[in-house]
């Protein structure tokens, strides 16, 4: 009996740990993201300062900008080419299937520093491509369309696909077919693979930071660009930001599902 009361005791407290580790660092930014110390690094008084000199800074906002154009083509590239690919290793019967869609995992299961380097090597070497805008697309979709395919097969193996052959005796042809019967049953999974690639593209450092030319500076780069001088308020306001963005976005997700549970 005493052993039955202890063991719920101790999974609260290694809990408690495990959010404290994971939580911690974020409340120390979110507090000192008003702190009216230089360096936001200690507490020397409340300011918002921090907060009107990030609106203001020009930097950020190009950083910020980027990082959302690149992610949003990312996001619509990644997830047709994935869709499609995806169709095909599932539907369709070929020599190497079986080797195609394990080596789909590589750009995921690979370092990073050795597929940015690659890619690096790749772009300025064999393509003669200018690092920029153009790179670094290229190769956030090389390394978020796998998660695409994957997340979307997912979803095919437990589509039933006599729809399919319903639409199909019913005279519609395979494309009419798939953007009307398979395509809507499948937006669910498309919708989950949008939204875990775009901070998944938003986020990335050590990719861009080997393909991304001058004047093509994301806002992580941004962020570590910074912090090579040492801490600044500004890591801070940026970090808060985005913790709040993010709290934000579930709350909401969570009140539309909510509300349509309730209907």
């Amino acid at each position: 009996m005493k052993r039955k009361k202890i063991a719920p005791k101790i999974l609260a407290g290694l809990s408690f740990l495990v959010y404290f580790f994971l939580w911690a660092p974020v409340i120390v930014i979110i507090i000192f993201s008003f702190s009216a110390n230089r360096y936001g690094v200690s507490w020397d008084g409340f300011t918002m300062k921090w907060y009107a000199d990030l609106v203001q800074n020009a930097a950020v906002k190009d950083a910020l900008i980027r990082s959302t154009i690149i992610a949003l083509v990312t996001v619509v590239v990644s997830t047709l080419i994935g869709t499609l690919t995806a169709y095909g290793l599932f539907k369709l019967h070929f020599k190497g299937k079986h080797f195609l869609r394990t080596s789909t995992l590589l750009p995921i299961v690979m370092p990073e520093v050795v597929t940015g380097a690659a890619l690096l090597v790749f772009f300025t070497r064999f393509l003669n491509l200018p690092l920029g805008y153009p790179s670094i697309i290229i190769a956030h979709i090389v390394f978020s369309t796998p998660l695409a395919v994957f997340v979307i097969l997912g979803r095919m193996q437990r589509i039933d696909w006599a729809w399919e052959e319903a639409a199909m005796d019913l005279g519609a042809n395979r494309f009419r077919t798939f953007t009307r019967v398979i395509g809507p049953q499948l937006m669910p999974a498309i919708m989950a693979a949008a939204v875990l690639i775009f901070p998944w593209s938003f986020d990335d450092f050590v990719i861009t930071y080997f393909v991304a030319g001058i004047g093509s500076t994301t806002l992580p780069i941004y962020v570590y660009s910074q912090m090579r001088f040492g801490a600044t308020p500004i890591i801070n306001t940026i970090g808060t930001l985005f913790v709040a963005v993010t709290i934000g976005a579930l709350f909401l997700s969570r009140a539309i599902e909510k509300k349509n549970a309730g209907r």
